[in-house]
């Protein structure tokens, strides 16, 4: 089972949403050559290896209740890696009270942990900072196994922790009463769009690449 997901790469620190109009079309950061392919291939391997090991099945069993929680990992470059920073939860489910320990196991497993960096990508090699947003669940799923077409429905659908469709961006309006509008895309410079008024969208500067990703390991990438 496939999920449409979306990988964030930041390349830079702080940047709020900013106001654009319809002569700031131009892509800010460059693409990847093959549409993210090679670096979910990289970012499926690192997880299901490193982070998603025995010592944090361990302790994400001490969870109580059934759900899911997201969490934006930050990494930074190490040489010709990207290593891991710290994380943070954006979102859960889970009884109250859960949040600190599933962040706690987290950390505890990911620590230390890091992927290589493709240089002949040229997005990878200007940012200086990669932002993976990973939605897990609880529990998660028997070792070897995959998230069953109900439990993604859950963590995708109402109630659960990706509600944001894909990349976006401002675009003219062409139909009636014209000006700009919000759209999501497939990849491009630009996330959260949000529509001010018809002539004005606000938007986050960030390289984003809407990408595939199973199931596998209770991990969903979006």
């Amino acid at each position: 089972m496939k999920r449409i997901g979306i990988i964030i790469l930041a390349l830079s620190l702080g940047m709020a949403a900013c106001t654009r109009n319809i002569k700031e079309d131009a892509p800010i950061y460059p693409g990847f050559n093959d549409e993210g392919a090679g670096v979910q291939v990289r970012l499926g391997h690192y997880l299901q290896d490193s982070v998603v090991n025995t010592k944090l099945r361990t302790c994400w069993g001490q969870l109580k209740g059934e759900g899911v929680i997201a969490m934006d990992f930050t990494y930074r470059k190490s040489g010709s890696n990207w290593a891991f920073e710290n994380l943070k939860v954006t979102k859960s489910t889970l009884p109250q009270g859960q949040d600190a320990t599933a962040q706690q196991c987290m950390e505890e497993s990911a620590r230390a942990t890091m992927f290589s960096i493709d240089s002949k990508e040229a997005l990878e090699t200007v940012a200086p900072q990669f932002i993976v947003r990973l939605a897990f669940s609880v529990p998660l799923p028997a070792e070897g196994t995959q998230l069953t077409s109900d439990q993604i429905a859950r963590m995708i659908g109402s109630g659960g922790v990706i509600t944001v469709p894909g990349c976006s961006d401002c675009v003219r309006r062409t139909e009636y009463p014209h000006g700009l509008k919000c759209v999501s895309n497939k990849s491009g410079s630009n996330v959260d769009c949000e529509e001010i008024n018809p002539n004005t969208c606000a938007t986050t500067p960030k390289a984003c690449l809407r990408g595939v990703f199973g199931g596998t390991r209770g991990i969903i990438i979006y």
